[in-house]
């Protein structure tokens, strides 16, 4: 006897649909025919809940996807922003380890796991991180950000933006929005759509972090700064905001200063000429973690998914210790700390080298360079001096290239040049020799672990949130960072780059700390489900 598909129930069809990822291929299944129609329908039903029922009882895995190297891939970023339509992942701008910002719009296939990049047309956004990108009726909504300078001239301060962007998926464009009056230009702000209105939350603007509240009608594209009750929360920046309906969100977290990390969570009621700010009682903050700052938080249902480091591996519960070389030391005053990777990394001295022809030395310049300009002005030499020791590639590579440039003779002397051109090429040797002696083992000091809020409560009278007790199944996440992107699609959580710190072990010397930016994807999902 020969059976096929259709004749097989409708529990085996719907456990076979099941096993079908949940994007692209599944809404497929719903064109085939009626039946399949409403078996689909009931495995996407099911799979939504059990989703939220293994979110409310802390019941979720990480799954980490393998990256190959000859694949398109995006590069290595943190402080992008990361937004979902439909059955893909999109990725703007950024920055990498030493401060070069993006301005290029990745696209991830959810169901086949594939980078994509759109070459897209229209006026595009300057290179930039730390904005805000939503999605509006097909279209992404992009606001604030900062860049930095070019390296010359030194003592340059970052560039913050309040430029307006929509991106039309459809048409794949960029349309930059010109308005007469706005916010300042922001970033590290939060924000997020209610109805047709994008309510923007403080951030770093004029130089203050800000607890300002700007709103953007989304059909005629105008600013207003909204007014709020007396009691606010204090000005911050990097913290998470969640959409609660079209008249309540919730802030959640930030930094009111360098290393100044909050656990506190807001409640903002959107109603009447004056919108009303209410501090949420927060309960059980045993199960809390140790700090909220600097990435986005994720609502799924009732809960609100946050990320921080695994309590259980941590030897201190500040996070501002393990990743305190993420902040960039405070600028002039009144500018900001703005939580992002210094200029250069901190490493344990190497061994001391006596050789006097080496440019560079504790900012120091060599004898035949100091003996050459002590006939100019103390203001040249002083200015050249602040040159070289303050200098943001400062490395052994980038000081032989100074000393090369700075001590070549005026004169044109042969033998001066040849003098130099031997010190630069044992300083090369030096250079090589210490490269392949030196055998370097990353160790993972801290991973990623999964803390859960209850926001049923927030809206009610009483206005609480409780923090749930979670089954330690965290163990396998990934490296500790912060400055990644979390967004929610169907029936799982994705993570995608960052920044955090790496520990080595060089031969010979201490352990070291070093900055790492990454490009890897991870997924949360809940437990698999029979149905």
């Amino acid at each position: 006897m020969q059976c096929q598909i259709d004749d097989l129930p409708d529990e085996i069809l719907e456990y076979i649909l099941s096993l079908i990822p949940p994007y692209k291929d599944l809404q497929k299944c719903l064109l085939v025919s009626k039946r399949w129609f409403r078996a689909t329908k009931n495995v996407i039903e099911h799979n939504e809940a059990h989703f939220q029922k293994a979110v409310a009882f802390g019941s979720l895995f990480w799954n980490t996807w393998p990256c190959v190297s000859w694949i398109h891939t995006i590069g290595k970023r943190h402080s992008h922003s990361a937004c979902i339509y439909e059955n893909s992942m999109y990725v703007f701008g950024g920055c990498t380890v030493t401060c070069t910002t993006f301005n290029d719009l990745w696209k991830l296939d959810l169901d086949t796991r594939h980078w994509d990049r759109p070459i897209t047309m229209g006026s595009y956004p300057s290179p930039k991180a730390c904005a805000t990108m939503l999605y509006y009726k097909k279209s992404f909504v992009l606001f604030g950000g900062w860049t930095h300078p070019s390296p010359y001239p030194l003592h340059q301060q970052l560039k913050q933006f309040n430029e307006l962007h929509i991106y039309s998926i459809e048409s794949n464009r960029w349309i930059a929005i010109n308005v007469l009056e706005g916010p300042p230009p922001t970033s590290a702000h939060s924000a997020t759509i209610h109805g047709n209105l994008m309510v923007v939350f403080g951030g770093v603007a004029n130089g203050y972090s800000s607890n300002d509240v700007w709103c953007l009608n989304l059909d005629t594209y105008c600013w207003h700064k909204q007014v709020t009750s007396n009691l606010k929360p204090q000005p911050r920046y990097g913290q998470s905001q969640i959409e609660l309906g079209d008249k309540h969100l919730l802030v959640l977290g930030g930094c009111t200063g360098p290393n100044v990390a909050m656990n506190d969570a807001w409640l903002l009621t959107m109603d009447g000429p004056t919108w009303t700010w209410k501090r949420v009682n927060m309960q059980h903050t045993e199960w809390a973690p140790t700090r909220i700052w600097c990435h986005q938080a994720c609502k799924v249902g009732n809960y609100v998914i946050v990320l921080s480091k695994n309590k259980q591996q941590a030897q201190t519960s500040d996070m501002s210790i393990s990743l305190g070389k993420v902040a960039c030391p405070r600028p002039q005053p009144p500018q900001p700390t703005y939580p992002i990777p210094p200029y250069e990394r901190q490493r344990n001295p190497p061994r001391i080298d006596r050789d006097e022809n080496v440019n560079g030395r504790h900012g120091s310049f060599p004898r035949s360079a100091a003996t050459r300009n002590a006939h100019l002005p103390s203001s040249s030499g002083s200015s050249l001096s602040k040159a070289f020791a303050f200098s943001p590639f400062h490395s052994e590579n980038s000081l032989s290239m100074a000393a090369f440039r700075e001590e070549t003779p005026r004169t044109g002397s042969n033998a001066n040049r040849q003098r130099q051109l031997e010190s630069l090429r044992r300083m090369e040797e030096r250079i090589q020799n210490r490269k392949s002696q030196s055998k370097i083992v990353k160790k993972t000091e801290n991973t990623l672990a999964i803390f859960i809020l209850d926001v049923t409560n927030v809206i009610c009278e009483e206005s609480s949130a409780s923090w749930i007790p979670l089954k330690q199944n965290d163990l396998a996440g990934p490296d500790e960072r912060i400055l990644y992107s979390l967004v929610l699609g169907r029936g799982e959580l994705i993570v995608f780059g960052g920044i955090g710190k790496e520990q080595a072990t060089v031969q010979g010397l201490t352990d070291t700390d070093d900055l790492e930016v990454y490009n890897d994807l991870h997924f949360i999902n809940p437990p698999r489900y029979i149905i």
